[in-house]
């Protein structure tokens, strides 16, 4: 088995199952909508006949816009650092010693594929 299929092979099993994961977590997040959908409306019928019908709305709408402040501080205190760009990636001697291990080993590579074997 050449290196190109087995690649070939690996790349299909990754797409399929990450493939599989996005139909999950799209089933996962129309479900979520329904069900927050239903809550919803079986909550503003329950309070509609306590405290009327406009103040079941503001109930209701202070509810999303807590929720949506706190998914938003969520996300800002999850938020990714920018990485410095002051120091170089390859600053540190060990780095540099292994990418040129690596180059070494794929110009050896490279130029054995290319040599012509004598007969």
């Amino acid at each position: 088995m050449r290196v190109d299929q087995i690649v070939a092979m690996a790349a299909n099993h990754f797409v399929a199952r990450l493939l599989r994961r996005v139909i999950a977590a799209v089933a996962l997040l129309i479900f979520a909508v329904i069900a927050v959908y239903q809550f919803t409306i079986a909550g503003m019928i329950a309070l509609d006949g306590q405290v009327g019908v406009l103040n079941t709305r503001l109930i209701v709408g202070g509810i999303y816009a807590a929720l949506a402040v706190a998914a938003l501080i969520a996300l800002w205190a999850l938020r990714g650092k920018p990485a410095s760009s002051a120091t170089p990636a390859l600053n540190n001697p060990r780095e540099l010693q292994l990418v040129m291990l690596v180059e070494a080993v794929m110009l050896g590579y490279s130029l054995a594929r290319k040599r012509e074997r004598a007969s």
